[in-house]
């Protein structure tokens, strides 16, 4: 008895894209690769002028999840590329490559919400009072959310990379604390020693958790195990983009609005440590 083979409502999509290109291909003509070498209509684009994503976890209130405005099969614990809008479900692979902390300014939403403002230098928290849910707002009345950047490189399943952001705030930047801690504890031998190998150099594991405490439950960020890198390309072109993002040279996306629970509707004291 043979096995049956089932092809999915995907596999005949991806099929179908194939045979088109193939097509296309074949009418345009052996041109366009000599086009592609020379990477003709990018030549004026700089590294600066390209955005790049953000991938946040998805929390059971994000409009991602919701009746209405839900993109795809997205869950509450999936991964989601805010410019893409790419799906990641389960574990994602990330090479961390550079660090900055920003001090993000929102109009609260009680206002209508939405980004304001990057500001780089934690002189703008002189500014800011206390208000009674322990935010810290300017005289404007925006708030300002202290955020950690982690700029990486996403390695998929089939080996290719994206740039992205993983922007951690609120309960979030205890874990940020412990990555960046983690990264600058490993340690590799090199002949007769050891060294304190770059942060590009190795692949860390990301998966999302559950956590709670008497006032709220969300998803939070969960570190794994690194494994160094492997491949030359992969090396090179994360140390490519540390370079770029310490030269200045680097756009994010605009920045989405954090879905976490804030410091004033979670004890942060409170939440069990999944690290």
């Amino acid at each position: 008895m043979s096995d049956k083979i089932t092809i999915t409502r995907e596999d005949k999509t991806a099929i179908a894209k194939i045979e088109n290109t193939q097509t296309a291909l074949a009418a345009i003509g052996p041109g366009i690769l000599e086009d592609a070498q020379n990477s003709s209509g990018f030549e004026n684009i700089r590294p600066e002028d390209v955005a790049i994503p953000f991938i946040k976890i998805l929390q059971a209130l994000s409009p991602e999840c919701k009746k209405g405005t839900r993109v795809g099969d997205a869950e509450e614990g999936d991964f989601f590329n805010t410019v893409t809008q790419e799906i990641f479900k389960g574990e994602i692979r990330v090479v961390p490559c550079a660090y900055q902390k920003a001090y993000v300014e929102w109009k609260p939403r009680t206002s209508g919400g939405g980004f304001v403002k990057q500001h780089f230098d934690s002189s703008i928290l002189d500014q800011t009072k206390k208000d009674d849910n322990n935010n810290d707002v300017l005289p404007n009345g925006n708030h300002i959310v202290t955020t950690a950047y982690h700029f990486c490189l996403l390695v998929k399943d089939d080996g290719s990379f994206d740039r992205v952001v993983i922007a951690m705030t609120s309960t979030q930047l205890k874990k940020s604390r412990r990555w960046i801690s983690q990264m600058r504890a490993l340690q590799i031998p090199v002949g007769n020693k050891k060294i304190n190998p770059p942060m590009y150099s190795h692949i860390y594991p990301i998966s999302s958790v559950p956590e709670q405490n008497d006032k709220g439950a969300w998803s939070g960020f969960a570190i794994g195990n690194p494994t160094m890198i492997s491949t030359r390309e992969l090396y090179e072109s994360a140390k490519a983009f540390y370079q770029e993002v310490t030269a200045g040279a680097v756009k994010t996306a605009e920045p989405v609005e954090p879905d976490l629970p804030t410091s004033e509707e979670v004890d942060i004291s409170k939440v069990e440590d999944k690290f």
